[in-house]
This record gives C-alpha cells, structure tokens and sequence, in this order.
C-alpha cells in the first residue's frame, strides 16, 4: 500500500501548470489504480494528503488565511507587515502557495472522480463512498476559494491542454459547481452511523450546504433571500446526529480531542505527517525544545470583547493563554514565566503584547519538537447549533433560537466540572439584538479554528468594518508607531484576497484587468 501511494503521488506530480494540476494527466483509470477499492482508497488516501499539505490546510492557511481575518496578529516582521496589517499582494509567497495547495487539491480530487467514473466495482457502496469523499472535498475546496479569492477558473475534470489554461468563472458558475459536488457528496456518502472515523458522513456534506446556503443569503432578510429556509433544511439533516462533550479543554489537548463525539469533520494528523498549528499558534521558546515559531497571537480587542461579554466564561481559559513558560535555554529547569495582555500593557514585544491563542498552543511544554498526533477539527456540533440559532432567528425570530445556542452556552458554564453563572441564557432579544450578539458567539466559541476569515465577512464589508477594523483601530493600548501593532486600512478590497501574480503571469486567458479590486 505505502509503494502504491509513493507511486502514485511521484506520477501526478511531475507536470504542472498556473493552477497547479497537471497539464498531461496519467490515465490512471486504466491503470490499476481504480481497479479495486484497495486502489481507488490508495488514490483517495492521497488527496486527503493533499489537503493536510503545509501549502493547503496545514501551514500556509492559518498564516495567511486566518492571519487576515482581521482577528489575530503575526509574530514575524515580514508578515506582520504585509498579513497583519491586512494588506498583501499578488507575488507574495503566501499567496501564491495557498492557491498551489487549494488547486492541486482539486486536481487530486478531479482524477479520483474521473477515475471511478469509468468503472463499476464489485464493493459499489465503498466506491459511492470514496467517489463521495471525493465530491466533498472538491466542494469544500472551492468553497474555501471562492470566498477568499471570489472569481477564479473553475476546473472540475482532469487537465488536457486544451482546458489547462481557464479564464476566470463567474460566481454564479462556481458556487453552482459547489453545490452540484456537495449534494452528490451527501447522496454517496455514508451515514455518520457507518462512516469510518475522521472521515465526512453524508451529514457532514449537509453541515457544508448549510454554509454555503448561509454564506449566500449574506446580509439578506428572510423576506429577501430563500438561502435562510434551504440553510435550515441542511443543518436541520445534521441536528441531533452529534453531541457536545462535557469538557471543552478535552477538545484541545492530544490524548483526548481526536474524532470526538462532536466531531463533524475533520484532518486525521499523526506525527509523521504533523499539522503545524501547534508550532504556529504557541509562543517562541514555550516548549523545552525551544521550536515553536510564534506566529500566530490575538488581537487585544478580540480578547476584550470575550472578557467584557462574559467576564466569568469557563470558555475564557480555553480560548486565550495570557501567561506561559519560556524556556531559555535547552535545560528543563531554566524557564521564566511569561506574562502577555492583559497582565502587561507593553508593546513591540513579540512575546508579551499579545494573548495566544490556546486551542493549538502547546500542552506539553516538555515537549522536544512541534510533532503531534493533534486532528485538524473541520466541523464541530458547537458551531452547528450556533449556525441553527442565527438561521431560525433570521427565519422566524429569536423565540424558536433560544434552545440552540444555549446548549452551547450551558455547556461553557459548566465544562471542566465548572458552575459558572456565565455565559447566562440568552433571553428577551430582539431579532436585530440576536442578530449582533450571534454573529459575536461565533468568535467567542471557534476562535482561532479556521473559520474567523469567514464568519465575519459574511455579512459584507459593512459590517466587517463596523465589527473588525473600527473596533481595532480604537483601542486605546495600541501603538501603531511599533512593529507588531498595526492601524487597518478602511478599504473594501480586503474582503478578498488579490489573485497570485504567478497566476496571471502564466494564464494566457487572465490578465491584469481580472485583478480582484484594490490590487
């Protein structure tokens, strides 16, 4: 098995072209690949490796993706200076490596589909259930493209020279190829009853749809848009099919947080194949092996708004680290404790002006290396029930809301064994009221989980403005004249990302005139 998968990954990566897949594709289908389920698991074992690559999901994403979100800050002078600062161009690495990962992804995905497409396997519920993996990643792909990139090429079979080069899709085009692949996904694949562990049921597509329908209704009212009412009939197939745990913390220590029972989705890790968020996310020198990079930590006033909402949130401890151990040097015993915002107001110190975040800062700070055998958590049922609450509330008001998002409020007062009086049920809202406040929720429950950029543009530059850059502007213990605080620019263009400069360099049908606005 192992010989296959290195066969197959050394085939398919030696032609490339602009978007990253290959320009001569290999006819596996009539190799031996998709002979048999062990072969097409082979090639769908490959893809998902794709996905966990430092260029898709497992390095480059939370640096650029979730480092523009507008949310968090970067530990590192170059970034902070073109991510941090929300303002990155067309040729910067980052960006260029992030489209590779996405595209090649798809490309991945692409032979698969085309693959199991030509033949008829004796095991016909493992192949539906492969070929639906395979249509649900797809679909997750371009949906992660199309909201950080807007239009791109839409490339769904494989690569001949006569399609190698794709002008730009319109919206309507790509996000009708994304639900085209996530309704297939969720007719083949199985039911999360029967799906092996760490891979999408069919409810996990439905959890997908949900987003996408809701991502599409924007800032629209229920009278306005019908994407409300489809977005209730996806997440309403997900509801009651997964559970929160008792603990949040378990959620993000190792030994405990894999394929949990409010697992909807996620990137199976081990330690051969590490995801790096744990050495992006945690502090310099906060391990005995003094190898994290530090990257990653959160903006003061994200920090303040979860503080001066819920003051006493048990959640508060499993969101942010505000002290920690550096070591000096290599010896277990040379440590000093770190203190960062709120304990110390100093700025320019990549250590202590920021909180980290601590769903991905490391556990164990004996730890020699970054390795860990930590998932990548895609979809979980906290996010699901807040995505039911802002869904009725839009639908019908915030009366029938109530019970979703205070299931998730419940479980932060007492996770841990706590008996906390906050986060307190929501009651007595208005639906403008519950509007605000849920869209809030979001951040205070999956920060830092790769959905920040997301969430809070998807109600439109309007409010990302009002929400993200005035708010950030207007604290007061920032000083914008030091290298890692930065004023954001009130600029539109950052709602998406600019096309990579290779992309239009290489692609005859793109030009500088399909540049995203702004850029």
């Amino acid at each position: 098995m192992k010989f296959k998968i290195l066969l197959y990954i050394a085939l398919i990566t030696t032609i490339t072209l602009s978007c990253s897949i290959e320009e001569e594709p290999k006819n596996f289908a009539g190799d031996t690949m998709f002979q048999d389920v062990a072969g097409a698991n082979t090639v769908l074992n490959s893809v998902y490796a794709y996905v966990g690559n430092f260029k898709a999901m497992s390095g480059i994403f939370p640096q650029l993706v979730t480092g523009c979100s507008g949310l968090f800050g970067m530990g590192n002078n170059g970034l902070a200076n073109v991510i941090g600062n929300l303002s990155p161009y067309s040729s910067h690495n980052f960006v260029t490596r992030q489209w590779v990962g996405f595209y090649t992804t798809i490309g991945r995905a692409n032979d698969l589909i085309d693959g199991l497409a030509n033949v008829s396997l004796e095991e016909v519920e493992e192949q539906n259930n492969i070929l639906g993996q395979a249509y649900f990643i797809r679909s997750w792909m371009y949906f992660n493209i199309v909201r950080i990139w807007g239009e791109v090429p839409l490339v769904v079979g494989r690569v001949t020279p006569e399609n190698a080069n794709l002008p730009k899709s319109s919206l309507d085009e790509i996000y009708e190829q994304i639900i085209s692949d996530a309704l297939k996904a969720k007719e083949l694949l199985k039911d999360v009853s029967t799906q092996e562990a760490g891979r999408p049921g069919s409810q996990a597509a439905s959890m997908l749809l949900a987003k996408i329908y809701m991502t599409l209704a924007g800032n629209q009212t229920a009278s306005e848009t019908n994407y409300w009412q489809m977005a209730k009939e996806e997440a309403s197939e997900v509801y009651g099919h997964y559970s929160l745990v008792s603990d949040l913390s378990t959620l993000w220590y190792p030994e405990t947080s894999n394929n949990t029972k409010e697992s909807i989705f996620e990137l199976q890790g081990n330690e051969t194949y590490t995801y790096q968020w744990e050495q992006l996310y945690s502090a310099n020198q906060s391990n005995l092996g003094r190898n994290m990079a530090g990257k990653m930590f959160v903006n003061l006033e994200v920090y303040d708004s979860h503080v001066n909402r819920y003051p006493d949130d048990p959640r508060i401890a499993t969101t942010f680290v505000t002290s920690f151990l550096r070591y000096k040097s290599s010896s277990i015993s040379d440590t000093v404790t770190v203190k960062t915002y709120p304990h110390t107001l100093q700025r320019g110190k990549i250590r202590e002006s920021y909180p980290f975040c601590f769903k991905y800062f490391v556990k164990d700070h004996t730890k020699t290396s970054y390795f860990t055998n930590q998932n990548l958590v895609v979809y979980r049922y906290s996010d699901l029930l807040l995505m039911m609450a802002e869904i009725e509330n839009e639908l019908n008001g915030p009366s029938g809301a109530y019970t979703y998002v205070n299931e998730v409020l419940s479980r932060a007062r007492t996770s841990g064994g706590a008996n906390a009086t906050e986060p307190a049920d929501w009651s007595g809202l208005s639906q403008e009221e519950f509007r605000e406040a849920i869209m809030q929720e979001y951040t205070y429950e999956l920060l830092g989980e790769g959905h920040d950029w997301f969430n809070i543009r998807r109600r439109g530059y309007d409010w990302f403005k009002t929400h993200v850059i005035d708010v950030h502007n207007s604290h007061p213990v920032y000083d914008f004249s030091t290298i890692y605080d930065h004023e954001y620019e009130d600029n539109p263009r950052i709602m998406l990302l600019p096309l990579p400069s290779t992309e239009i360099a290489a692609n005859p049908n793109i030009s500088d005139s399909d540049q995203n606005f702004g850029y």
